[in-house]
This record gives structure tokens, sequence and C-alpha cells, in this order.
């Protein structure tokens, strides 16, 4: 039996517990059955965990919200270790278990708790006044609702038993296996055999109507929506079985059971929740202007879900890749002046975002990790997606992303990771690029100056602040009416330009097919 000194160590420590993996913890499989009710906010909660203790020098511990000044939170009414009632401490949201098994083999924890969860299991009303349950956990917010790992990096299978009032329609991860049914409560079995993080874990318990879509690649498509609405929700949602199938053909195999596209009433625009995306209710309005949010959030299903980051701070793998990817559809779908234009618009908020937060995007000095929920993750993701794209060409970028996915599915990288990737594929050394765009902050800022004396170009550039290394594009039209395409290499501060040629020079453009991520100053 291990001391109780550890356990305080333990507690002193676990502020840090909700950022962290817990490594002396992987689990196996989350069986939850939760009964939920109209009568209160409580939910009550019958929990199995199948994990392995990997350390036993150090106790074992879980993620779960403990009850606070407030009254939400979990109250732990029973727990079992291997069939016997261990020592253990409930406090500052986790749990801490006294064990004295020495070698690392499968243990099953069960846990009875209940309580009114402070967060993660969203219940209240949704637009039309009609009471909702659902799960939100990104990042760290599951263990509000049950006990888990809370970190996404410690994948596991999970299953559900809901029991809800008849009137609920409920969605899960994974496949629903039975619906049963037991005066006025139904009980709803689902089952997810492909391993998830915590974060994308849910269930969805509300009044909702359905509408199959039929089957992309053998995976069913469903929308579920309200009943109010649900004529303009699954006129937007009814987008999903084709971009579904751009991206199978894209990427690799669609790696779930089915794919529900769920409205719901959540925190979030969209949360991508594996196999059971959630949408904000006001998102889907009937006029088809969620097909980039949709396209976002399927991609998810891949990138964040499938393969996922190590670490919070390499948020970039998940959402850098939903943005760049989900622009790669608009190209596809919308053409070149559409995915430029988008392309612009990313531009310019990380340009606009860099003015108010200097940082990496792989950023290590976050203080709450919903701060990184931000440009530099998203739009400075993807258009080191396209530079990248830019830099290798792009038959080896293509097979950058799908290599990339084939090693990582169903498990997780980081930036390094991804990186030798790209060396591996593209046969060219990326240190700097990866260094110079994900690991340093901020970007080029150009003073571009040009001078036109007949068939003679001068350019100068000023580079500002950081040095960046960069190549800028220019497209120099002639006054023939034919035009040249140049690559100009900048590595210092001051860099000047002079080209000779065989025409009368009219006019240049900067970046003419928008390939550089750089602010234009005076």
């Amino acid at each position: 039996m291990k001391p109780q000194g550890l356990l305080h160590l333990l507690f002193f420590l676990s502020t840090f517990i909700g950022f962290s993996q817990i490594p002396q913890i992987d689990v196996a499989h989350y069986k939850i059955e939760i009964d939920l009710s109209d009568e209160s906010d409580q939910i009550k909660v019958d929990e199995e965990i199948k994990f392995v203790h990997l350390d036993s020098n150090q106790p074992i511990v879980f993620n779960l919200a403990s009850r606070d000044e407030s009254k939400k939170g979990m109250h732990i009414d029973a727990l079992k270790l291997n069939g016997k009632t261990p020592i253990f401490r409930h406090e500052n949201d986790s749990i801490y278990i006294d064990s004295d098994i020495q070698k690392p083999k499968t243990q099953t924890l069960k846990i009875s708790f209940s309580g009114v969860p402070k967060d993660g299991l969203i219940i209240g009303e949704n637009k039309y006044k009609s009471r909702t349950f659902f799960g939100d956990n990104w990042p760290t917010r599951a263990q509000n609702w049950f006990a888990c790992n809370d970190h996404l990096s410690d994948k596991a299978t999970v299953e559900y038993l809901v029991h809800a009032p008849k009137n609920y329609e409920v969605v899960a991860n994974g496949k629903l296996l039975s619906v049963k049914k037991q005066k006025n409560i139904r009980t709803h079995h689902y089952i997810s055999n492909v391993l998830l993080p915590t974060k994308v874990m849910v269930i969805g318990v509300a009044d909702l109507l359905y509408e199959e879509l039929g089957l992309i690649e053998g995976t069913p498509v469903r929308s579920c929506a309200y009943p109010k609405n649900h004529k303009d929700a699954f006129y937007d949602l009814s987008l999903a079985p084709s971009i579904l199938e751009f991206y199978i053909n894209y990427i690799a195999p669609y790696e779930y059971d089915k794919l529900d596209n769920v409205q719901s009433t959540t925190r979030f625009g969209g949360m991508e929740n594996a196999g059971c995306i959630f949408y904000d209710e006001d998102a889907l309005s009937g006029q088809q202007s969620s097909e980039n949010l949709i396209a976002h959030e399927i991609v998810h299903q891949w990138f964040g879900n499938s393969a996922t980051e190590k670490d919070w701070c390499h948020l970039w793998l998940s959402e850098g890749f939903a943005t760049y990817l989900t622009n790669v559809y608009i190209e596809q779908t919308k053409g070149q002046e559409a995915f430029q234009e988008q392309l612009k618009q990313d531009r310019n908020r990380i340009v606009s975002f860099e003015k108010r937060y200097k940082a990496p995007v792989v950023d290590t000095a976050y203080s709450s990790l919903m701060d990184l929920l931000n440009p530099n993750s998203y739009q400075k993701g993807g258009w080191v997606l396209h530079m990248l794209r830019n830099e290798i060409g792009d038959e080896s970028f293509h097979q950058t992303i799908r290599s990339y996915y084939k090693k990582y599915r169903l498990s997780n990288a980081d930036t390094r990771d991804f990186q030798l990737i790209a060396e591996e594929v593209s046969g060219a050394d990326l240190q700097w690029f990866f260094d110079q765009w994900l690991y340093k902050k901020g970007h080029p800022k150009l003073n571009i100056e040009t001078e036109i004396h007949e068939t003679v170009l001068t350019i100068s550039v000023s580079q500002l602040d950081d040095l960046f290394k960069v190549k800028l594009p220019i497209k120099v039209h002639f006054k023939d009416g034919t035009n040249t395409l140049e690559s100009l290499y900048i590595n210092n501060h001051q860099t000047r330009f002079k080209m000779r040629y065989n025409a009368l020079v009219d006019s240049i453009e900067i970046d003419p097919d928008i390939q550089l991520l750089y602010e234009a100053v005076r």
C-alpha cells in the first residue's frame, strides 16, 4: 500500500492536472451509465473504467469535478477498484486512489456519483424553450460529467447507457445498439469501438427529428434538428454527404460508425465530436451559409479526432488543418478566385491578431486553453500549410497530408512528427521552414517600393522588425500585353532588385496568386 504522503503531494500538484495528461494512467474503455431527469439538473452516473496503472510509484488519479460552494459538481457515492473499496480522496476536481498492485495490468474502477454538472454537460433550454442536454467537452470539460483522464493524448473506446424521459431522442458517438423502454424512461445504448480522446466523447439528448441522407462509402449520414426549424436545418445539412465524400477521396477512408450532424445548444458554433458533430442552433438558417463550417467540422474527423495533437500547444495540427482543408474544398468546388479571396481574409485576420497578441503558433505560454482558440491556431496554421504546399509542390503536399494521416490515425502526433513526414515525402530539409513559421513569433512586414523606367524594373524591399526568409512572388506586366512571374528571395532587412527585360514594363502585381503570409507596411 502506498504512503498517504504521496496522496497529499498529488493534491498540491493537482492544479496542473487540468492541462496535463495523468501519465501513470492509460485508459482502455469507459462505460458510462447516466440518468437524466426533467425534475432537476442533477445527474446520476454509474461508470466503469478499464485502465492500466503504468507507474506504481504514483497513486491512481482520475479527473472528476468535485462539489464547490455553489453546490455544483459531483459527489462520489461509491467507489471500488477491482471489486474492493480502496483508500481514496476526491478533492480539487481529482480522485486520488491508493493501490497496492505493483505491476502494470488492466484494472477495473467502478464508481457511482451524482450532482449538478458545473459545465461540460450543458443542461438548459434551446431557443424554442425546449429542454436539452448536450455534451460540450473541449478542451478539458468532460470531467464535469464523467470520471476520466481528461487529456487528448489518452484515447479510449467509450460506451453509453443513457436513461432519459421517453420524449427525448439521444445521439452519441458510435453505433446505437438498442433502445429499451421502461415506464416513462427510454434507455439508449451506444458504443464506439474506435479510440477517441475525451474532448470528443459526447451525448446529446433533446427533442430531435432525423433525416437519413444515405450511405457514403458505407457510412450512414444523418441530419438531426429541432422540430420547429427542421426544414431549414435539414436543407443546410444536406451538404454533408458530398463534403464527406470529398474528404474521403482527398485524405483517407472515414473511421467512425456513422456521421450525425446535429443542431444543438452548446458553447461553440461547431464542435467536431467524433461521428456526432454539434452545430449551434442559430448556425442552420436554411440559407446554406454554413457550408464552410460543415466542411471544417468534417475535416476534424480525420485531423483532431483520429490523428490528434499530443498536447495543446500543437493545436494547429487540428484547427490549422481544418481551416486550410476547408479552403482546399473551396478551391475544388468554388474555384481559384473564391479560394484566393478566403486566403486574403485569413491573412488579414492573422495580421490584425498579431497586433494584439504576439506569440508563435506552437504556443507554450498560454494561461488558459481557451486562449489557444485564436487566429494563430486557425488561420495562421492554415496559412503555414498553404506555404508548405507552395514550397514542396502540390503532389508532395497532398501525399504529405495522406502519409501523415496514415501514420498517426487513431494516435497522437506533434509538430515535429508532421515535419518529418513532410521531409520524407518531399526530400527537402524543412527545419528552417517549421522553425520560422511555427516556432517563431510574428510574420514578415515588408515595405515594397518599385520604380519602372522603360525596360528596367527596380524593386526595393525593406523588412521591418524580425527577419524572415521568404520568396516574394511578383507578376510583371508588359505594355505589349504579355507578363512574366518572378520570385524574389529576401533574407535581409534591405534588399534591392534590378531587372532588365526585352519589353517595356507597364506594371507589377505583388503576390498575385496569394502565396505568401506577409504584411505590407509603409
